[in-house]
């Protein structure tokens, strides 16, 4: 074989090779995954001793044709869940772990005796403390699948589905920040088609727990119905 045609064959192997196995001049760092993300928020919350959420809640009614807000503040400890409303009107909503306990304060100006509810923890009942259920004992993966994700600057918006329907949601969307991984926003529908937004105002992760934020306090005369 002639010199020219062995250089020939050289670059023409080395040619088709070389594109291949070539070094790529820098690796593309991935973007982390929505479950991964969700892992790291529910860890995030559960491993806190108490953690303190200042929220406005919206509720849009189809039925209704109107929007209420509540303003108010979210207490979480492994498990346990505090929700205090103060505007339009003062509300208590606590499960303590076992039981959930509701509680609507009268108007100021009427007066009168507090409306108190009282219910175990089941499928009429697992709705209430959803919030709870999102970010409680359990990682968030263990009670709800990813439906789709998507990204927008620093936050990841990621859909979700329960795996029981007990807690008779859809629609179920939260917006995370990937910065400081905490919930900003949670968005559903329920079971007659309210839209409701919680905005997640403020989140504070506390190194000490508060046992008697869980424990509920009956108002005098107040009526208890179990329900």
């Amino acid at each position: 074989m002639s010199k020219f045609a062995i250089s020939l064959l050289i670059f023409v192997t080395f040619g088709l090779i070389l594109p291949v196995v070539a070094p790529a001049k820098g690796k593309e760092k991935k973007s982390p995954s929505a479950m991964s993300v969700l892992k790291e928020v529910s860890k995030k919350y559960r491993n806190s001793k108490l953690v303190q959420i200042e929220t406005d809640k919206k509720v849009s009614s189809e039925l209704l044709g109107k929007t209420t807000v509540y303003e108010g503040r979210i207490y979480l400890a492994q498990g346990k869940f505090r929700w205090e409303t103060e505007t339009p009107e003062q509300s208590l909503l606590l499960f303590d772990g076992e039981t959930i306990w509701s509680i609507q304060y009268p108007p100021k100006d009427l007066g009168g005796p507090a409306q108190v509810g009282k219910a175990k923890l089941g499928k009429n009942t697992k709705s209430q403390i959803l919030i709870s259920t999102l970010i409680g004992k359990e990682p968030i993966d263990k009670n709800f699948k990813i439906l789709n994700s998507s990204k927008s600057e620093n936050t990841l918006s990621i859909e979700l589905q329960p795996l029981s329907p007990d807690l008779r949601v859809k629609g179920l969307t939260l917006e995370v920040d990937l910065k400081s991984k905490q919930i900003l926003k949670i968005s559903y529908k329920d079971d007659v088609e309210n839209m409701t937004v919680i905005s997640m105002k403020k989140t504070e992760f506390i190194a000490k727990e508060s046992k008697d934020l869980f424990k509920v306090k009956i108002p005098k005369d107040a009526q208890v119905t179990n329900l």
